[in-house]
């Protein structure tokens, strides 16, 4: 099979374009410690990664801090009334400006009060009126590209080239946009506690991706999931740079969470976003969309983090929610780390991609189209 053109000094792969002849990424590229710095650099350096609802920067004023990589920035509503990115470090001796989320009239650094208006531009330095050649202009803060995508969820790029997330994933957001009546007057919601937690998996980042955008696993790996929804005609489909599933609840009772017979969403909608975004319905009243981005904290482990959306008001129930936090996580978790362990097996070398076109249920369809752009993007 001939491979995805590489970087000189890389070691290859076998994922090809046709998914029916493909191989799967091989064991060494989930455990190479070289190959994740790279990652780390051509992928989460320059890819666009969720950092927060537009919800809850709604004032002038208004900021929250996240973090991409080692990078801490702020996002803040400038007082224009624009929404504005910068890196979290002041621009006289380095020191970090701002912490956790709040609102502020001006951005001033806690060292030497060093003054930043909230578009960015430095406003006061103190002594620097005793300079002969200093000028404000050179010292605002570095701006970080910024998106609002799909009317709720803000975006970052540290890649000042890169193509905007609109451009790359336009059709996402209309489908679901079309998917979920109701969307555009989505907010942020409590459950569990306080409408976001974070987990940690002992399994390397692309194994969580691989495990999410297939449902080859759910016979085995999910019963209950697959008594809740008719399986038989279960849709995996790829778009580029995001996949989905799309599922329907059976009609009669399930083993996993109860759900009204006549309740109105009866659909479950699980889309991936590149690199590491998911958006998931579940059938149940009121359609909550949790959202999960996965962030690899090292070669073999992977931060969760998940925050809730849904009608004004809205709360999901706690059958459901004890499903998706006791039962079907867990699994997942499972699977992923045993997976994990299995790649550092001198007896695994990589495996051949799934495809079978008259079933979308029995399809790594997903697993292809994230595979193809990991190699592309690595060079391997």
């Amino acid at each position: 099979m001939s491979t995805v053109s590489h970087v000189p000094g890389l070691r290859s792969t076998a994922v090809i374009e046709d998914p029916a002849r493909s191989a799967t990424l091989p064991g060494w590229a989930y455990t190479d410690e070289s190959l994740y710095q790279r990652e780390r650099q051509e992928i989460f350096a320059k890819s666009w990664l969720y950092v927060g609802s537009v919800h809850d920067v709604q004032r002038p004023g208004d900021y929250f801090t996240a973090g991409i990589l080692n990078e801490s920035l702020i996002i803040v509503r400038s007082q224009d009334g624009e929404l504005r990115a910068f890196y979290n470090v002041c621009q006289h001796r380095a020191h970090q400006l701002l912490q956790g989320s709040g609102h502020v009239g001006a951005i001033v650094c806690p060292y030497h009060s060093w003054s930043y208006a909230t578009d960015g531009r430095l406003r006061a330095a103190p002594g620097c009126e005793a300079l002969p050649d200093f000028a404000k202009s050179g010292f605002s803060l570095k701006p970080v590209r910024l998106e609002v995508f799909a009317d709720h969820f803000i975006f970052c790029n540290l890649d000042p080239d890169a193509a905007p997330l609109c451009e790359q994933v336009g059709d996402l957001a209309a489908d679901l946009r079309a998917e979920m009546p109701g969307f555009a007057e989505y907010r942020p919601i409590r459950a569990a506690g306080d409408g976001h937690y974070m987990g940690n998996i002992n399994a390397n980042w692309k194994v969580v991706v691989d495990n999410y955008v297939e449902c080859y696993h759910c016979t085995t790996g999910h019963p209950a999931f697959c008594d809740l929804l008719d399986m038989p005609n279960y849709k995996t489909t790829a778009h580029g740079r995001w996949s989905v599933q799309k599922g329907v609840l059976r009609a009669a009772h399930n083993s996993a969470y109860p759900v009204a017979p006549d309740a109105a969403n009866r659909r479950a909608l699980f889309y991936w976003l590149w690199p590491c975004t998911s958006f998931n319905v579940v059938p149940g009243d009121p359609a909550i969309m949790f959202l999960l981005q996965w962030q690899p904290t090292g070669v073999g482990t992977t931060a969760t983090i998940c925050h809730f959306f849904g009608p004004e008001g809205g709360v999901c129930d706690q059958p459901r929610l004890d499903y998706l936090d006791k039962v079907l996580g867990p699994e997942d978790q499972s699977l992923c780390e045993s997976v994990q362990r299995g790649l550092s097996s001198r007896g695994y070398g990589a495996g051949r991609i799934i495809h079978d076109p008259s079933s979308f249920q029995k399809t790594e369809i997903g697993v292809h189209a994230f595979h193809r752009l990991v190699a592309q993007s690595l060079g391997i």
